[in-house]
This record gives structure tokens, sequence and C-alpha cells, in this order.
């Protein structure tokens, strides 16, 4: 049961002005200090949940930064992995596990450089997973990717950033989205099962060969394809690899508004925390806050200063804290920030994107909506919006 006092959240910013200062340094303190390795125990295999960017995102984690947390954890005397899932569609950038890990490579998320083996956790083709049943406000059951379930514990280490629908990208949506297969990524973000219109079909026969789960027959009546809506898991992106566009396309098959993918986020996190038994803790890194989330295909420069790393137990908590010290910070002129009128401090710079021209598009759906994703997992008890910031 949560705690009715508010969450510690730990903080340092990213002023160095001395060796001493150096963040590095400073983050290794603060991990020691917030206790976020006490969910670690000798033998542990533990996860370390982040986001290897995008190909053409550089906007992403330093490398050297998930160094020191891994240190951490072998200190700790648990065994170490950094880990994420392939992204949603298998045509996508990250839409394998190969290609996950190259871009991980490329980004220089290495066995080397990061002291630990690199594990893309939910196999080849993102569908590698095990299903666990959660008494979410939407969702009942969820698939989580194979490595996480099988993992001990985990730290997550999320990069700070907006989102054009959640919101907010931090702890919550590192550990909701980023620890499902691409079935589970599905229940999240779509409303339906795509369809194939015969109209616009030219019989190519694409989609019938990437299916995966063999979902795409020929229709006995019209010989063309068609999707076996029994057979479909919903995630493959077989809307990328049409011609013709005569699949129904990515924007008609989202939930009707941004609320209710933020409740399937908080629903989600709350599967991997039960199935972990509570062994799960939070890091937020809050700079190159960008408007849009590290899987975008490009890098928008960031909105505010670098803010810093919050670390807590609390999910909801430390992203709480993260989105009100963004808010806090005065905007960067000739940034996002200045297009939407959100260079004050005290204007919420995320709800502002939705008039953000790259964001346009998200407005039927409410526009970027952190608030509901939060106040669902408060719901759910995973946390707390109350927090006592401490600065190391």
């Amino acid at each position: 049961m949560v705690s009715e006092l508010p969450s510690n959240v730990y903080f340092i910013d990213m002023r160095a002005k001395r060796v001493e200062d150096a963040i590095k340094r400073r983050l290794a303190k603060l991990i020691d200090e917030s206790g976020v390795m006490d969910v670690v125990s000798p033998g542990d295999l533990v996860a370390v949940k982040t986001h290897f960017g995008t190909p053409g995102n550089d906007r992403h984690l330093r490398p050297q930064h998930l160094r020191v947390v891994v240190e951490k954890v072998k200190e700790a005397g648990g065994i170490p992995f950094v880990t994420e899932t392939t992204g949603l569609g298998l045509a996508s950038a990250r839409g394998n596990a190969v290609k996950a890990y190259w871009t991980a490579v490329h980004h220089g998320f290495t066995s080397e450089t990061l002291g630990a083996p690199v594990i893309i956790a939910d196999g080849l083709k993102g569908l590698s997973g095990v299903v666990v049943e959660v008494d979410g406000a939407r969702l009942k059951r969820v698939e989580l990717a194979q490595a996480i379930a099988e993992a001990d514990a985990l730290i997550s280490v999320a990069h700070a950033k907006g989102h054009p629908r959640s919101g907010f990208g931090g702890a919550l949506k590192n550990i909701s989205v980023g620890c499902l297969t691409k079935r589970g990524k599905a229940e999240i973000h779509m409303a339906k099962k795509p369809s194939i219109d015969p109209e616009k079909c030219t019989n190519c026969g694409k989609c019938i060969k990437f299916c995966p789960v063999g979902a795409i027959i020929v229709d006995a009546r019209t010989q063309k394809p068609k999707i076996v809506e029994e057979k479909c898991i919903k995630g493959c992106g077989c809307w990328d690899v049409c011609p013709a566009g005569a699949i129904t396309p990515w924007p008609e098959l989202h939930h009707p508004t941004n609320a209710e993918l933020g409740v399937r986020i908080a629903d989600a996190a709350l599967a991997v925390i039960r199935h972990l038994r509570g062994k799960v803790s939070f890091l937020n890194l809050a700079y190159e806050i960008t408007p849009h989330c590290d899987c975008f295909e490009y890098g928008d420069v960031p909105m505010v200063p670098d803010i810093g790393i919050l670390a807590s137990r609390d999910p909801v908590a430390i992203d709480k804290a993260s989105i009100d010290l963004i808010n806090q910070a005065r905007g960067i002129p000739g940034t996002a920030a200045e297009e939407v009128d959100a260079l004050e401090p005290g204007v919420d710079k995320f709800y502002a994107l939705k008039n953000w021209k790259p964001f346009r598009r998200f407005l039927p759906q409410g526009g970027p909506q952190w608030r509901p994703m939060l106040e669902a997992a408060v719901r759910l008890g995973i946390g707390r919006m109350e927090y006592r910031l401490i600065r190391v």
C-alpha cells in the first residue's frame, strides 16, 4: 500500500565547476544516497532498462552515465544486463532485435562501454514474452518481454523528454511500453486491428509474406489478401509495407483520446512492478529535453537547459518532479518552447506543444497529456504525485 507521506525524490543538477562536480561522480553519490540499489539482492539478474535512441535521433542518453548505474548494480551484488525492446512494427527503424542492437552500437551502447551485456529483451522479432495478469483499469493481461519477465530486479534509466501523445516520457513510460513485446505495445497504443481495403489492394502479396503469424490470407471471394482478425496480433506494422496504402494507416488505429493511452501505460507499469515483486527503482536523466520521444527518427534542439538527474523508488513522484523542474525552467529562445509561447517559467511546456506544428495532427486526440497517465498510476497505487525533493 502506498504511503500517505510524500515520496522522496533525490536530485542533482548538471552544474560542474570543479573535478569533484563531474556528473559521473555526483551520479554515483546520488545512487548511493537515494537507496535505489536497495532493490538489488546478491546474485540477482538485474535489468538496467533504458532507450538506445533511434537512427537519425542523437538526443539520447550518455552511455557513460549508464556505466555508472551498471557499476553500482555490481557493487550491490547484482548481475546487470542493459536492455531495451524492439519498436512497434517489424518494418520500423528498431523493428527487430538486429536493428535494435545495431542502433545501440551506433549510439555507443556496447558491452565495452557499459560494462555489461546488451540484451534485446523481447526476442528476434519482438514476439518473445510472458503473459501476466493484472487488475488494471483497462488491461487485464499484459505481455512482458521475456528478459524483463525473467529478471530478478529492474533499474529504470529513462530519458526525461516530451511525447506527442502521453505528454511526457520518463519512468512510467520506460517500464510500461518499453518493457513489453509487440503484442503488449499494441494493446497500449491501438484501439483496433488493421484491415485491408480490396478496392485499393493491387494484389502484390507483400503483406502475406510479411505477416509473422500467418494472419493475412487470400480471400476466396475477392481473391485478394484479407486479415484474419482472430489471428492478427496487431503490432507488427503491416500498414508500413503496403505500397498501395490499402491497409488501415497507423494514425487511424490509435485510441480516440491520448488520455486513454495514459491509462493503459499505467496499467502496464503496474504489471511490470507487480511481476518483479516491487524490486524496481527509477532514475530520470533530465537533459537534452526535446519536445518528442527518442523513438522519432530526428532530434530537435532541447526546449530548456539541462535540468539534472533524479532518483526515486516511486515512478509517479519522479515523473512529477521531473515535469515540475522542466516547467519551472525558462525556455530556450529559438526552440519549440518559443514557437508555442512557453518560454516563461511555470508554463506547462509539454501540454503547450499541442500547438507545435509537428504535433498538431494529434490535436483530435487531445494533444500531449501527461496528467491522465500520472493520475491513473496514482489510482492503481503505483505511487504518489506528492514528493519531497532532496538535493544531493
